[in-house]
């Protein structure tokens, strides 16, 4: 039975540390997410309200984030800030139309990755490496 319970635990911790931490508020339909350690994405026909994630990034190091949105319909909103000032972001998008591009994040701290939605149709996924 202690063993059942380790087990349990074990693959609790496991399933954690390999998926994203991720947060939002949203609703969506017919939507697929995809989220790991090094990607946000998700396509679906309607997303509405916000998701967002950290990026961590040391010292002497750089992080590109690859950024590809494609919208169909709705609106879409994006920016990756560093420390959750959005006054100094690192990059900042309003009613994104289908884009693709990169962000280099080469200071060292915690970046915030965040998309806002009001009905948009389409799909939208960041990813990065070092």
């Amino acid at each position: 039975m202690k063993n059942k319970k380790l087990l349990s635990v074990i693959m609790a911790m496991m399933i954690f540390l390999f998926t994203g931490c991720t947060s939002g508020s949203y609703t969506v339909k017919n939507g697929n997410e995809n989220n790991t350690l090094t990607k946000m994405s998700m396509n679906y026909d309607d997303f509405n309200g916000h998701k967002q994630t950290k990026i961590k990034v040391g010292s002497n190091e750089a992080v590109d984030v690859r950024v590809n949105i494609v919208t169909d319909s709705g609106s879409i909103d994006a920016y990756i800030t560093k420390d959750d000032n959005i006054e100094n972001s690192e990059y900042k998008g309003n009613e994104i139309s289908t884009s693709d591009f990169t962000v280099k994040l080469s200071e060292e701290g915690t970046y915030t990755v965040r998309v806002d939605a009001k009905h948009h149709s389409g799909s939208y996924s960041f990813s990065w490496g070092k």
